[in-house]
């Protein structure tokens, strides 16, 4: 069988802004996805004036890793 993908992989995106990953985080604003990449317990590349930031990073830090 040739690249079989499940609905998981179709739906996730590579990245997301900081906006949408603080509504996914349940967070009120984006100052506190701002302070995490900060810290570095996310990961996150500028691209021009965004952020672009690693789904599975944000996955990672709800999972505690």
């Amino acid at each position: 069988m040739a690249n079989v993908r499940t609905m998981d992989s179709i739906h996730r995106p590579l990245a997301v802004t900081v906006s949408v990953a603080a509504q996914l985080l349940g967070f009120k604003d984006t100052k506190s996805i701002y302070t995490l990449i900060r810290h570095g317990k996310i990961r996150a590349r500028k691209s021009g004036r965004i952020f672009l930031i690693s789904y599975k990073s944000l996955e990672d830090y709800v999972e505690g890793c």
